[in-house]
């Protein structure tokens, strides 16, 4: 059993993706992912939480292919973006 998060991580968690945000280091939505994994740009994947089971197991694949590490947000997609990935320009 995982353990629990407390507040303060969550807000760290926060943080950290707005600032990643204001970056612009960033690809947004699903099918913008997708094509950045098969070209292996992709550094990380942050699936939230209400993401559909089909769509998070497809993510979770195409990461495991290009060897990028997928972090699980426990948030909805209305706080930070559905599908959020990091990559280099």
């Amino acid at each position: 059993m995982a353990p629990k998060k407390n507040k303060k991580d969550a807000n760290s968690i926060n943080s950290r993706l707005a600032l990643v945000m204001k970056s612009g280091k960033v690809t947004l939505g699903y099918k913008s992912t997708l094509k950045s994994l098969r070209s292996g740009k992709a550094k990380l994947v942050i699936i939230s939480g209400n993401t559909p089971p089909l769509r998070k197991s497809e993510l979770e694949y195409y990461s495991m292919l290009s060897k990028a590490p997928v972090h699980h947000f426990s948030g909805t997609n209305v706080s930070p973006p559905t599908y959020l990935l990091l990559h280099n320009t």
